[in-house]
């Protein structure tokens, strides 16, 4: 072992392999939480969304519209139902994972 200059093939091939697995684990699992982070803020901006819409019916006097918009790239449907005493708001989209997701508020 007078002239060692670098790595054996096995070292290198070990090392690829161990890099190369470690690889494949956190690619998707990064891109997951990725996807997880966005309809979390998904989420996140249809409760303020229907806040702010519920706030504009009850205390600006605004009608009960039905309505379609987009904010931020993503499709909301607004609808307005009519239970008993209440009125029900929901508020529906579809995440990253294009399933359709939807809050609703029922208020007086």
């Amino acid at each position: 072992m007078k002239n060692c200059k670098g790595f054996s093939f096995a070292e290198t091939i070990a090392a690829f392999s161990m890099w190369s697995l470690i690889v494949t684990i956190l690619i998707p699992q990064l891109v997951l939480l990725t996807q997880e982070r966005l309809n979390a803020q998904q989420s996140l901006q249809a409760y303020k969304i229907l806040h702010e819409k519920t706030q504009q019916v009850f205390y600006d006097q605004a009608p009960k519209l039905n309505e379609q918009f987009v904010k931020d790239n993503v499709h909301y449907t607004l609808t307005w139902e009519e239970e008993r005493n209440y009125s029900k708001a929901c508020l529906s989209w579809k995440n990253s994972f294009e399933k359709t997701k939807s809050v609703c508020y029922l208020v007086t």
